[in-house]
Parts: C-alpha cells; sequence; structure tokens
C-alpha cells in the first residue's frame, strides 16, 4: 500500500513540475510571456500570473484537443459537473489520491469550455451564466465530499465552514460586479481553492498511512489541515470583498448605467404603457448621472 502511495505521488509531483521546470526556462529565455496581473481590489490571489500562465500553457494539447473534437462548451462544462459528482463520491468514500486525479483534471475543464468558446467564438451570455453556475455545483458537491468523510468529527463543521463560506465568496464577487465593480479579486479563488485542495489529497494517503498505518477510515491529516485553511482564506476573502465593496460604494465608484438601473422599477402589478416606462427609465438615469 505505502509502495503505491509513494508511486502516485512521485508520478503526481513528476506531471506537474516538469511542464513548469520547462515553463520557467522557455519564461526565462523570453520565449514565453507572464499574463497581466489584474487589478489588486480586494487582495492578491494566492497562485498568481506565473502559475496562471504555466497552467494555460501546458493546457494547450488539451485546448487543441477539444477544438478537433467537435464538442460545444456547454457538452465541457456537463461534463466537469460528472466529474464532480465523481470526486465527491471518492472523497466521501476515502479514496483521495483518485479524489485528486479527478478534482484537479475535472475542474481544468472550466478553462477548457471558456478557451473553446472565445476559439470558436461561441461566447454567449447563456453559456457563461451555465458555466458559473455548474462551478458553483462543482464546489458544493466537492465540499460535500468531505463532509460526509469527516461526518462525526470536528473537521465535518469545518468542512461546512469551508463550504458555506466558499459561495459567499463567489456571491460577493458577483453581487459586486452586478454593481458596476470589477477587481474584487482576493486570496481565495476558485482555481487557487483547486489546486490546495487537489495537492492536500494527492500526498495525503502516503502521509496517513505513515502516521495511522492501515487503518480502515484514516484521518488524513494533510486534508484535514488543508480545509481549515481554506475555511480561513474562505472567510478572509469574503470579508475582504465585503469591505472593499462597500469601501467603493461609499466613494460612488459605481458605473453610471448601473446606478440608474439599479432605480428603475421592473415589477408591475399590470402591464404597463411602454411609452411610460421608457420615459421613467430615461428620467431616473438621468437623474443618476447628474
Amino acid at each position: 500500500m505505502e509502495a503505491a502511495d509513494k508511486i502516485y505521488a512521485l508520478g503526481f509531483t513528476a506531471f506537474f513540475a516538469a511542464p513548469l521546470l520547462i515553463y520557467l526556462v522557455l519564461l526565462a529565455a523570453g520565449r514565453v510571456t507572464v499574463p497581466a496581473a489584474k487589478a489588486k481590489g480586494a487582495g492578491r490571489r494566492i497562485f498568481g500570473p506565473v502559475f496562471i500562465g504555466y497552467y494555460y500553457w501546458m493546457m494547450r494539447p488539451v485546448f487543441r484537443a477539444a477544438e478537433l473534437s467537435g464538442l460545444k462548451p456547454d457538452h465541457i462544462t456537463f461534463i466537469s459537473a460528472g466529474a464532480a459528482a465523481a470526486t465527491a463520491t471518492a472523497i466521501a468514500t476515502g479514496h483521495f489520491a483518485l479524489a485528486s486525479a479527478l478534482l484537479i483534471g475535472g475542474s481544468s475543464l472550466d478553462m477548457v469550455d471558456g478557451q473553446l468558446a472565445r476559439t470558436k467564438k461561441l461566447e454567449t451570455p447563456g453559456g457563461a451564466f451555465l458555466d458559473s453556475t455548474i462551478d458553483r455545483l462543482c464546489d458544493g458537491l466537492i465540499f460535500a465530499g468531505c463532509v460526509v468523510y469527516y461526518s462525526g468529527s470536528a473537521m465535518m463543521y469545518v468542512s461546512l465552514v469551508a463550504l458555506i463560506t466558499c459561495y459567499l465568496v463567489s456571491y460577493t464577487r458577483a453581487r459586486s460586479e452586478s454593481l458596476g465593480l470589477y477587481g474584487a479579486e482576493g486570496l481565495a479563488q476558485r482555481a487557487d481553492r483547486i489546486v490546495m485542495l487537489g495537492i492536500a489529497m494527492a500526498f495525503s494517503p502516503l502521509v496517513a498511512h505513515r502516521q495511522e498505518g492501515l487503518v480502515s477510515h484514516p484521518h488524513y491529516w494533510l486534508t484535514a489541515f488543508t480545509i481549515c485553511v481554506l475555511a480561513l482564506v474562505n472567510t478572509t476573502t469574503a470579508v475582504s470583498r465585503i469591505a472593499w465593496t462597500r469601501r467603493q460604494l461609499a466613494a460612488g465608484r459605481v458605473t453610471p448605467d448601473v446606478r440608474g438601473l439599479e432605480r428603475i422599477e421592473l415589477t408591475f402589478v399590470k402591464k404597463p404603457d411602454a411609452s411610460r416606462v421608457h420615459k421613467k427609465g430615461l428620467e431616473t438615469h438621468g437623474r443618476s448621472t447628474a
């Protein structure tokens, strides 16, 4: 068992470390470039532009395969949901090494559908909405798997906190963007959470079998520690985004169109006269931009 754990841990490390080394050499030689950093907003993310550039560079063969496959972005999105369900099942049943591969592989599909949509000019508001919705479903499934595995222990409650704050992080960004504010970054973005949890799960069996022996339900302390960290950084990120958004709103840094639209009455008991609604909207919008 320990030999298998070692082989998997070494394979996992080599799979990601070797391309990273090549990418850094190419970067130093000027053969590749680093994506531009986003506005700081509520704080920098854990894994910055170098890591993002490396992963997109490593995923190029997958992007090309997706382009040639005939699949549409929505197909990839639904496949990622299936991968998340499989990941949750693997976590809940204690197969953490398998879960790490499913987690990182399935979550990488979130990059593939977006890249495929941009390459094939298939970007639509409906597709973006579906992608974001499925992402939230995937997040919920993954942390729900942790809740199930650690049920009956204190880690069950920590996993619940990580689950709730994960949704809070996403919601605070979505709500701030709906108000015309962009750049609410922060530490615990989705990719950062996936990377941290995936790495922890990949090495957890090796660490657990050395510390706890061959028990039927190991605690997987490395993953447990990472979930604690995620619960903390999720909470910190959500609070920082809330504070950042409120400061921007207090300073009036909202796009005029959004300010006007926020005040337009969109619900009516009876179907209103179209000309009156149009006039009311223009008058309200005019006040907001004064």
